[in-house]
């Protein structure tokens, strides 16, 4: 296994004729519990965790294919997390992607805690080139502003098309660190000399769970 060049926080390895790439996000601190500091439902807690790790398998050009849930907030809490998650399958439009995973149940934790893995199937190569022209898809968010303006988010189903466009050289999430942080990472990763960043949103605003991202198309 390796890192994939295009793609954001993603691995990669190849079994025969295909090619997997293997992604994951992590949530702490959100849920129902008494001391979590976002109170959210588990089904939104697990659907923009979901979401996260599969924008990232996007980014290299990856279909969901498989997730993998580890649930640290409690035996009930599972159906709720299953169905968020369920519904990012379906909202790209999905089916057979089988959903496994394990729940904490020896110990009781005081906060909400979960994260998924998801492994996909490489469907394209992105063509890198630095000729292209840069937008960006939605706008940061983070805390409870994800849940108060979701009209704001991309949505998976956008995602996976923009991805699956030939013009589309770049798709790179935005996370919880903003987009220059990402931009000059983005330009880091692909070897290329750092440029201006040509957008006018805040520049260190949080994207929490990739409710935004970069896109490159080419001219």
């Amino acid at each position: 296994m390796k890192r994939s060049l295009t793609g954001r926080n993603a691995a990669q390895w190849t079994t025969g004729e295909a090619e997997w790439v293997i992604t994951t996000d992590n949530s702490g601190g959100i849920g129902l519990k008494e001391l979590d500091q976002v109170q959210a439902p588990y089904a939104a807690v697990a659907y923009y965790s979901f979401r996260t790790a599969v924008m990232d398998g996007l980014s290299a050009g990856a279909i969901p294919k498989m997730v993998l849930l580890h649930n640290f907030c409690g035996n009930e809490a599972w159906e709720d997390l299953y169905e968020g998650i369920m519904k990012g399958i379906h909202e790209m439009g999905l089916s057979g992607v089988e959903v496994s995973g394990s729940t904490e149940s020896n110990q009781t934790m005081l906060q909400s805690a979960i994260s998924i893995t998801v492994m996909g199937e490489r469907f394209r190569h992105f063509k890198l080139n630095e000729e292209l022209d840069w937008s960006l898809e939605g706008e940061p968010l983070e805390g409870i502003d994800v849940l108060m303006f979701p009209d704001k988010i991309v949505s998976l189903a956008r995602a996976a098309e923009i991805a699956k466009d030939p013009k589309t050289a770049v798709l790179w999430p935005v996370g919880s660190k903003g987009i220059a942080f990402e931009w000059e990472r983005l330009h880091k990763q692909y070897g290329w000399p750092q440029s201006t960043l040509p957008f006018r949103q805040n520049p260190s605003k949080s994207a929490g769970p990739a409710t935004c991202f970069i896109t490159g198309r080419r001219k």
